[in-house]
C-alpha cells in the first residue's frame, strides 16, 4: 500500500479528535447550564479525555516508542502531561460532588494546561502519524 492509498491520515484523526476536546472544554467554559447540567458534561467530558489519554498511554504510546525510538523523551513528556490533566480532572471532579464552587477557576487551568499538551502533541506526533499505513487494533 502506498501513500496514496491510505484510508486513514492517523494525525489528522488525532487533530480531529482533539479540537472536539477543545471545542467542548470551550463549551463548558461557556456554560450557562445549570448544576446538574454543568455537572453531568463535566464529568461525561472528564471520562472521555481520561479515556483518551489512558489508550494513547497503554497503546498508542508504547507503539511508537518501539517503532520510532527517538520520540523516548517526547513519550515520556506526554505521559508526564496526561498525569497533570489527569490530577487537575480529579480536582474538578471532587468540586462537582461538593457543589461546583470554583468549577470556573478549575476548568481555566485545565483549558492552559490541556491546549498546551494538544500543540506539543499535534506538532510531534501528527507528521509522524500521518506517515503511518496502520495501527495495533487497541489503539
Amino acid at each position: 500500500m502506498t501513500d496514496d492509498q491510505r484510508i486513514v491520515a492517523w494525525g489528522d484523526e488525532l487533530i480531529k479528535l482533539h479540537d472536539g476536546f477543545r471545542r467542548d472544554l470551550a463549551d463548558l467554559r461557556s456554560s450557562r447550564a445549570g448544576a446538574a447540567d454543568l455537572r453531568t458534561h463535566c464529568l461525561a467530558f472528564c471520562d472521555a479525555l481520561h479515556a483518551h489519554h489512558e489508550g494513547e498511554d497503554n497503546a498508542l504510546f508504547p507503539h511508537l516508542g518501539t517503532e520510532y525510538p527517538e520520540l523516548t523523551e517526547t513519550l515520556a513528556r506526554l505521559r508526564s502531561e496526561h498525569q497533570v490533566v489527569a490530577r487537575l480532572l480529579e480536582r474538578i471532579r471532587r468540586l462537582l460532588d461538593h457543589g461546583g464552587t470554583g468549577i470556573g477557576a478549575e476548568l481555566d487551568r485545565l483549558a492552559t494546561e490541556l491546549e498546551a499538551h494538544l500543540d506539543y502533541e499535534e506538532e510531534q506526533l501528527v507528521p509522524i502519524l500521518n506517515k503511518m499505513l496502520d495501527l495495533p487494533e487497541e489503539v
